[in-house]
This record gives structure tokens, sequence and C-alpha cells, in this order.
């Protein structure tokens, strides 16, 4: 099944990709790192991965890490601003707010300040916000963390969410039918498209998403349907992450970063 789950992802990269330029990639770097995940990187091009459960920051200089035992594992990373990062619990309901030296600023448990609230997706949104995807209400919402309130923008998600990105003002994801929505902080939502068989993805543009699937890197286009193969030489992708042109690739002990270059 696994198998024939990869020959469609692979014909479907294929579709239409004599069709356009090719993407095209330029070796920048490459680090050594030992991580059990790699999160991502910053603006300021600093990594950041998770080891042993503790979340650690390298610049060019130093490493500084934070973790929180009680807490156990972390669901998911927000490094949109590397100066308010928001760390997810969902096991333990939780989530936590960091500053750009991982220093512990706002925790909050839903258990205790909101009890009705189950999240399974929590990202930073603007004006001391984050968005929240309750699992009890199936509601997308805006949840004020200094007045521990949540108010639901949206109706009933009709598909659970299986992936998410965000922004300040809009909150992407996609469902179990790998279509990919969005929603602006006022609740309106629209419909980008259906992504072929993905691991990860990330938004390059409102129409350009770069898919993750086994090994295989691919630059999805929405407006024509097509995908094209990113040429990589690494037979090992167990993460990626983009940021500027500068596409990072986490082989699972080392940091390759590349230029990529669209068509």
């Amino acid at each position: 099944m696994k198998f024939l789950t990869t020959l469609f992802f692979l014909f479907a990269v294929f579709d239409g990709f004599g069709q356009s330029k090719s993407v095209k990639v330029q070796l920048l770097s490459t680090k050594k790192i030992t991580a059990d995940t790699y999160v991502g990187k910053d603006t300021f091009g600093n990594h950041y991965t998770i080891k042993d459960q503790a979340f650690r920051k390298e610049t060019a200089t130093s490493e500084v890490n934070y973790k929180n035992i009680a807490l156990g594992n972390i669901e998911s990373i927000d490094l949109q601003n590397p100066l308010q990062i928001v760390l997810f619990y969902k096991r333990m309901n939780a989530v936590v707010l960091l500053d750009n030296q991982l220093n512990e600023t706002i925790k909050i448990n839903f258990s205790e300040t909101n009890p009705e609230l189950f999240p399974v997706s929590v990202r930073l949104s603007s004006q001391n916000k984050l968005w929240l995807y309750d699992q009890n209400s199936q509601k997308l919402g805006l949840y004020d963390y200094l007045k521990n309130h949540f108010q639901p923008i949206t109706v009933n998600l009709e598909s659970p969410i299986t992936q998410c990105r965000s922004d300040y003002n809009y909150f992407y994801w996609t469902n179990s039918q790998n279509q990919l929505l969005a929603s602006n902080i006022y609740g309106k939502i629209n419909l980008l498209g259906t992504l072929p068989e993905f691991d990860q993805f990330e938004l390059l543009t409102s129409n350009e998403i770069l898919l993750k699937k086994g090994n295989i890197l691919s630059l999805y286009d929405l407006t024509t349907k097509t995908s094209q193969i990113v040429p990589l030489p690494e037979k090992s992708i167990q993460s990626f992450c983009y940021k500027e042109q500068i596409l990072a690739i986490f082989t699972g002990d080392e940091i390759r970063n590349y230029k990529i270059i669209l068509p």
C-alpha cells in the first residue's frame, strides 16, 4: 500500500513536469547537528531543534535551551516571531510562550483557565492572540492569552485539521481530504485547492507549495495543478524549512542549506 501511495505521488509530480521551467537549487552550506527533530530556522538564520524533550536554539556563537519535564513532549512549535515563540503541549493541554533567549514569558494551562476547551492546533496571531482550533466545538477561533478568553470565528469545520501553518492574519490548514484552506481573522474561509499526498507542506506564495513525500521534495502549483521535483541529492530527507528563498534540509545528522530558484 505504501508503495502504491508513493507511486501515485510520483505520477502526480511528473504530470505536467515538462510544461514549465524547472526548479533550481544551489548548495550554500552544511552543518552537522545532533537532534531528534529539526524544527526550522528564523529570519535571523538561527536553527531550532528538539533533543531529549529539550527545545534548543543554535546561533552562530551560542546555544540556549528550554525544557519543561512536567509538560512532556512538544506537539508543535511556531517560529513566526522569534521574539515570541509558541510551544504547544497537546497531551497536557498547555501552551508556553518564550522570548528570544528561550525564557518563559507566559504559560497557559487550558485545563485550569478554560476547561471547556480541547485545543488540537495552536499558533501565533496578532494583538496578544493565538490561533486556536478547539476539538470540542470543532471551531477555529482567536484566544486572548492576557484575558484567557476564546472567541470562535468560524462555523464547525466539517473535516479535522491534519496540518496547519499561519501568519498574523491568516490560518492555513489541510484536512483529511488533503484540501488546503485558509481563514482570515474574521472567520472567512477560502478553499485554496487540493494537494497531492504529502508528509509536510510549506507555503511559498499564495499559489506555490513545497511538499515532502518520503524523501522527495516537490513544488506544487495550485493554479495549474502541476508539480515539479526539487532536484536534491539527499537520499534521506526527514524534514525541511523554507525562509526567504533559503531551503534547509534536515537529513538526520546534518542541515544542508540551499538557495532555491523558482521558475
